[in-house]
């Protein structure tokens, strides 16, 4: 069997129940045209809740992750940095 196309495949980069995270998230991708479906999900069988965290989940084209990730990345360390020591 062939090896899937890069272009094609679609993988999850970022999985977190955290609404601030996740929005930081999608904000980076946002910022650097990067294309991606984002997803929340309630816990299976409970609906919604507002005491249930939600999975929330970012996909994108297997060819982004490497720099989908390292924007991720990046973005989370400057929330870091901003609350360092003085």
């Amino acid at each position: 069997m062939p090896d899937p196309d890069p272009e094609l495949e679609i993988v999850t980069i970022f999985e977190s129940t955290d609404p601030v995270a996740f929005s930081l998230a999608k904000a980076a991708l946002d910022e650097a045209g990067i294309e991606y479906t984002a997803l929340e999900d309630a816990p299976p069988g409970f609906g919604f809740s507002p005491m249930l965290s939600q999975m929330r989940r970012i996909l994108i084209p297997a060819h982004r992750v490497d720099e989908a990730l390292e924007l991720i990345d990046s973005s989370a360390g400057e929330d870091d940095a901003g609350s360092g020591e003085s």
